[in-house]
Formats: C-alpha cells, sequence, structure tokens
C-alpha cells in the first residue's frame, strides 16, 4: 500500500473530486446511456444492474486513486455482480456490444465531471490521462469477468442446441427407420410362414417388407442429408430452397426468397439463421396441414428479417407450447437468443401461423 503522503498530488485531487461528486458522475453516465438508447436501461432488473456496476467501479477507482487495496470481501461481490450481469445479459439477449458502450459511457462521464472540478493545476493532459487509465483498468477488469460469464452461458445453450439435435435425430431414427425395418423384418417371418401355404397372403407380406424398406431408406438418406446441409455454405437462398425440395410433400406448395447482401452476414449468423427457419418449417409441415409454406428473408446493413409463414389450420393463442414442442419453438428462441436476435410466433385458427425471427447485425457481424 502507497503512503498517503506519496502519492501524486493530482491523483488526490482526482479521488477528492469522485469522491465528493459521486452521485454527479453516476446522473451523467445515466444521461449518457439514454442518449444512445443504450438497451442496458430498457428493463427494472438490467438498469438496476448497471447502475450498481457503475457505483461499484467509482468506489473501487477512489480506492484505487488513494492507493488503498480493496477489501477482500468488497472484490469478491465485485466478480459476483460481474458475473451475474454477464449471465443476465446473454440470457436476456442483450449484445455484449452494448457492455462495451457502456464502459465508453461511463468513461466520459466520470472524466468530465472531473476535468470540470479539479484544480488548475491538476488539470494536465499527463495527469488526466494517468487518472483514465484508473477508470479504465478498474472498468475493464470488470467488463473481463461480465465477459466470461456471457461466453460460458452462450456455450451452454449452444450445447444444449446441439443435444436437442441429436436426441431429435436419435427420435427419428429409432421411430421411424428402427420401426419401419422392424416391421420389414416381421413380414418377412411371416412371408417365410405362408409362402408355401397361401401365397396370397404371403405376396401381401412380402409387399409390406418391401414397402416399409422403402421407406427406412428414404428416412435414412433424408437424415444423411440433413447432417450434411447442417449450414448454409452456398448461401440462404440455395440451402433453404434445396430444404424445402427435400423435406416439404410434394403436396405442400414451397418456396424461399432471399433479399438484401448475405455477404454482410458472418457465415456463423447465416448458419444459425438457417437453423432457426429449418425448424420452422419442420413445425410448418408436422402440424398446421398447410397447402403452403413460404420463407422470406431480408437482409439490411442493420439487420436481419426472416419469416416462415403457412396458411394451414392455426391455432388459438396459448397453444403453442403444444404445438411447437420439443426441439421446436423454445429452440428456435435460443438460437435467436444466442445471436441478440428475437424468435416470435403469431397465429390465427383458421388461417395460418407466422414464426418472426429478428437479427441483429452489429460491426461485429459485418464483414
Amino acid at each position: 500500500m502507497i503512503e498517503h503522503g506519496a502519492l501524486p498530488g493530482h491523483l488526490i485531487a482526482a479521488a477528492d473530486v469522485l469522491e465528493t461528486r459521486f452521485e454527479e458522475v453516476i446522473a451523467a453516465y445515466e444521461e449518457r446511456l439514454l442518449a444512445i438508447q443504450s438497451p442496458l436501461l430498457g428493463e427494472t432488473k438490467t438498469r438496476e444492474q448497471v447502475m450498481a456496476q457503475a457505483r461499484s467501479v467509482l468506489a473501487e477507482v477512489t480506492v484505487n486513486l488513494r492507493g488503498r487495496e480493496v477489501p477482500p470481501d468488497v472484490q469478491q461481490s465485485a466478480v459476483r455482480l460481474s458475473e451475474t450481469i454477464g449471465a443476465s445479459r446473454a440470457s436476456g439477449s442483450v449484445h455484449a456490444f452494448h457492455s462495451l458502450r457502456a464502459v465508453v459511457a461511463f468513461s466520459e462521464a466520470a472524466l468530465s465531471v472531473l476535468v470540470e472540478n479539479l484544480p488548475a493545476s491538476q488539470t494536465s493532459s499527463i495527469e488526466v490521462a494517468a487518472v483514465a487509465v484508473a477508470i479504465q483498468k478498474s472498468f475493464t477488469e470488470r467488463v473481463m469477468r461480465a465477459a466470461m460469464a456471457y461466453a460460458d452461458y452462450l456455450l451452454e445453450k449452444a450445447h444444449e442446441s446441439h443435444a436437442d439435435e441429436r436426441r431429435r435425430i436419435s427420435r427419428e431414427l429409432h421411430d421411424r427407420v428402427a420401426h419401419s425395418i422392424m416391421v420389414a423384418f416381421r413380414s418377412l417371418e411371416i412371408f417365410e410362414m405362408y409362402k408355401t401355404k397361401d401365397l396370397s397372403k404371403a405376396q401381401a407380406r412380402l409387399e409390406l417388407a418391401k414397402g416399409a424398406t422403402q421407406e427406412a431408406l428414404e428416412v435414412t438418406r433424408s437424415l444423411s442429408r440433413e447432417l450434411r446441409s447442417g449450414s448454409a455454405e452456398e448461401g440462404l437462398e440455395v440451402a433453404l430452397t434445396e430444404f424445402l425440395d427435400v423435406n416439404v410433400p410434394p403436396a405442400i406448395r414451397s418456396r424461399a426468397s432471399v433479399e438484401g447482401d448475405e455477404s454482410l452476414v458472418t457465415p456463423q449468423v447465416r448458419d444459425e439463421l438457417f437453423l432457426i427457419l429449418r425448424e420452422g418449417v419442420r413445425n410448418a409441415v408436422t402440424h398446421s396441414r398447410a397447402g403452403t409454406i413460404t420463407i422470406e428473408v431480408a437482409i439490411n446493413e442493420n439487420q436481419v428479417e426472416a419469416a416462415v409463414e403457412d396458411d394451414g389450420r392455426g391455432f388459438e393463442p396459448g397453444e403453442e407450447a403444444t404445438r411447437a414442442s420439443g426441439a421446436g419453438l423454445a429452440s428456435m428462441k435460443e438460437r435467436a437468443a444466442l445471436l441478440g436476435g428475437t424468435a416470435g410466433l403469431m397465429s390465427t385458427p383458421g388461417k395460418g401461423t407466422r414464426i418472426e425471427v429478428f437479427l441483429p447485425l452489429l460491426p461485429r457481424s459485418r464483414r
């Protein structure tokens, strides 16, 4: 610990200003967040977290500027707060980009109050820079903690999504492929029993075995194609059109259209969007009894807007938990949330269902 008298005068003066004008800094910070329309102030919970973090950082900065160490219990409390914020931002679909903008806003607020109130002898650029470094150091450590928690949450959700996909394929193999193979096997056994006794019954069983074998083969091929086409490497429109051709029954009309510059979307975001829309088509095929299914995607510099729409039977509000069970709507919402976006469903009985997806294209998502 540095003795008070050994500290540079401008650090002591800065600590005095920040301490006496504590609430003024906090108010200036909140004004800046409002000015940039930060979503961190959008809900009571996130607003309280943001302001608690700001107060904690400001208190830590004043302690550090005086050359003292933050007590261990206070440090642990700060770590827990940062980790809670990181997980909360991820679960609430608040992109990390907004946390970085908040850091800049806080630094601007603190430094503006500081420069206005430091004695004239303490406002040289070097001295102000030293204080700015102290502020940035404290906030950067918090952001690192929050970023780690944010990443851990996203990795966990990504793992859950992949596990859901594996379970779905496992169910398909068990419920459809294995069932068809068993039907074929039993039919061949019965064929053996009747082939010398009742030719017509034997022939019927042989035809059933052929049909079941053909069904198992087609399902296996379909699953194989899905495993190969889990991404949209050749472009969204190509991938979506191929998916519709393979997975939508011929009796249902289907089409996919993509407008805008796909190069604005990173491969990771593009592939996740493909998986979201793919799940929407599956729900429509399984539940809607539709005559037409369409996919529309519009890309601009700020976001991707996409929709899967059918003209099927629809359903009453509140029924989506039953109609889009398993790895359905919940999976789509989680995948969208991982990208900082949203997925929602609208339906009218007798008129069809529409699933809408909105994904932001922030600077890190552009090529």
